[in-house]
């Protein structure tokens, strides 16, 4: 075998073994959320039921429709528990190949990584679910009823949760491209027009198709980099003084 394959081989390795541990941790974190699926299912519609006509219902659409949707949802609480095991796996499978100091930015990361995953997904939930359900509901003819699927609506809002739960992570990146090199502060601050544009367009392609949705997540998106780039702007005088 040649020698230049033996470090890629065990860099694969080392990702494969950080991937397992990873998704280990999830499925043990969905199994303890599967024991609390019935609060989960209420809290994830809550929002919409909130706004719901008098009469409305929610209905499904073949036998096995609920407990697969019981599945999902189970699946989708586990992976925001253990978002913070999973951004410990990410590091230590790039700590290996840092300096001592950037090694103890550890514990900062896993937290400031979790919390604005969890921010974001209350962002979702709290400020985005209620204008966005409002929209279509108030988009419905007069002679049209709702009865509405259940996995079609907990998948919406879970797919919306993900989202900005991504979204979020926004300032976390920027300021470590920027603290390790690996992309300067002026080059980003040059590409200010072109991060407002890709924020409208990851809004359209994440959200449904209503401006509502998509201007609340490209805003944040936009304001979140500006974020990265002020605390990365802090870090650098610091270091510098």
């Amino acid at each position: 075998m040649d020698e230049r394959e033996q470090p890629l081989l065990t860099h694969l390795a080392e990702l494969r073994g950080s991937l397992i541990k990873a998704l280990i941790g999830v499925f043990i974190a969905m199994i303890v959320a599967y024991f609390f699926v019935d609060s989960i299912m209420y809290w994830l519609k809550k929002p919409m039921m909130d706004i719901m006509p008098e009469g409305s219902k929610f209905v499904v659409l073949s036998p096995q429709e609920y407990f697969f949707t019981e599945l999902k949802a189970a699946l989708f609480c586990g992976l925001i528990l253990s978002v913070p095991w999973i951004f410990l796996q990410i590091w230590n499978f790039v700590s290996p190949g840092l300096y001592r100091h950037e090694r103890r930015m550890l514990i900062l990361f896993v937290i400031s990584a979790s919390l604005c995953f969890v921010l974001g997904v209350l962002f979702a939930y709290f400020l985005v679910f209620p204008p966005t359900f409002n929209f279509f509901l108030e988009s419905l003819p007069l002679e049209v009823s709702g009865a509405y699927s259940i996995s079609m609506l907990y998948g919406f809002a879970m797919t919306l949760l993900l989202a900005f739960g991504i979204v979020f992570q926004m300032p976390i990146a920027v300021y470590l491209l920027i603290s390790f090199d690996l992309v300067s502060l002026e080059t980003f601050a040059s590409y200010r027009r072109l991060v407002i544009v890709a924020a409208f367009i990851v809004g359209a392609l994440l959200t449904p198709p209503d401006p509502i949705t998509q201007v609340m997540l490209a805003l944040p998106t936009y304001l979140l980099f500006e974020l990265g780039l002020f605390l990365a702007r802090i870090s650098i005088k610091n270091r510098s003084s």
